[in-house]
């Protein structure tokens, strides 16, 4: 429940923009990133930048997801200037999630239109945020560390988002052989490895640090992750409801262990917990909706398709597929 308060009151604080892309603004971006992004190549992109943040202060460790249909596309870290860039093309039903320090700060979904360039753009008040975040951390989630171990952490969470895994990761193996026993350090280590696509590596790490701390919900969530990358309902389940158990509260873990649910194909059980997702989260967690609509009209359950569309609409009135989704209602009407 703290870590939904958290997500709910940070949403509030969160300043949201939107620009519109130009080709002066992919310019920018080429320009910011040094990728050779062509004009009118197909990318979702933006910048996430920290208000009220002091230059003697550690930068956080910032994350940024894309989904389409309430699933997980790609993950991507964000840069040392704030930016983040997905290359790829979009159908529709998208969502960016921005994650801070491990936290979920919010969602916002994406228009998707005529422009295959999408910008979208976060600003966050850093005091307010930190306030926040400090009063959710709990022991469980922390780990204390001498100075020469503290500064090598945040070392290798700079090079994090820097994109320099390979270095990041020799630093915490270096943490590690020190400490074993330090479940962060392991855990984070994991995360690189999942993101190399290194599937076995990342899950002896997350074992590791669940082996030190049970309870370690970041470790438990993207280790519940990777099995659900790899289909393996059974240690999916076994796993994120570990991590529900720690968390109760997240909506995120509420919705992978829905969809590690439908992978072992017991879809009652799913709904509960993609539904649950949506209550601890509503807007956050709108696009469950469609995943939910899509799961009824699978079962020719369409009065109840047609439910999760309105209420889909109700949050998301100008969604680009809305005329395609009225219709649907109207020749399906909810109970």
């Amino acid at each position: 429940m703290k870590r939904f308060l958290f997500t709910s009151l940070l949403t509030l604080s969160l300043i949201l923009l939107c620009t519109a892309v130009t080709s002066a603004q992919t310019d920018e971006l080429r320009a910011a990133t040094g990728l050779p992004l062509k004009i009118g190549e197909p990318v979702v992109f933006g910048q996430v930048s920290l208000k009220r943040f002091e230059d003697n202060e550690r930068r956080p460790t910032m994350f940024v997801s894309l989904l389409e249909g309430g699933t997980l596309i790609e993950r991507t870290s964000v840069d040392m200037k704030g930016w983040f860039v997905f290359r790829r093309s979009l159908r529709g039903n998208a969502t960016l999630l921005l994650e801070v320090d491990d936290f979920e700060i919010g969602r916002v979904p994406l228009s998707v239109g005529a422009n295959p360039q999408i910008r979208q753009d976060f600003q966050i008040d850093w005091q307010e945020a930190k306030r926040l975040v400090a009063g959710v951390v709990s022991a469980k989630s922390s780990y204390s560390r001498k100075p020469e171990a503290a500064k090598a952490f945040d070392d290798a969470m700079a090079l994090i988002r820097e994109k320099n895994l390979d270095r990041a990761a020799t630093i915490l193996k270096d943490i590690i052989a020190k400490d074993p026993k330090d479940h962060v350090a392991w855990t984070e280590l994991g995360t690189i490895y999942f993101k190399q696509n290194n599937l076995n590596d990342a899950e002896a790490c997350y074992f590791k640090a669940i082996e030190q701390k049970q309870d370690y919900f970041v470790a438990l969530l993207n280790l519940g992750k990777l099995y659900v990358s790899r289909k393996q309902a059974d240690n999916a389940v076994m796993v994120l409801s570990s991590a529900v158990k720690s968390d109760a509260g997240s909506a995120e873990a509420q919705h992978f262990l829905g969809e590690a649910y439908l992978l072992a194909k017991k879809g009652s059980l799913a709904v509960n917990h993609l539904n649950e997702a949506i209550r601890l989260s509503p807007m956050e967690m709108a696009d469950l909706h469609l995943r939910l609509a899509a799961l009824y009209d699978a079962a020719k359950i369409k009065n109840k398709a047609s439910q999760e569309y309105k209420l889909f609409l109700a949050k998301r009135p100008d969604h680009p597929e809305k005329a395609r989704l009225e219709k649907y209602i109207a020749d399906n009407p909810p109970n």
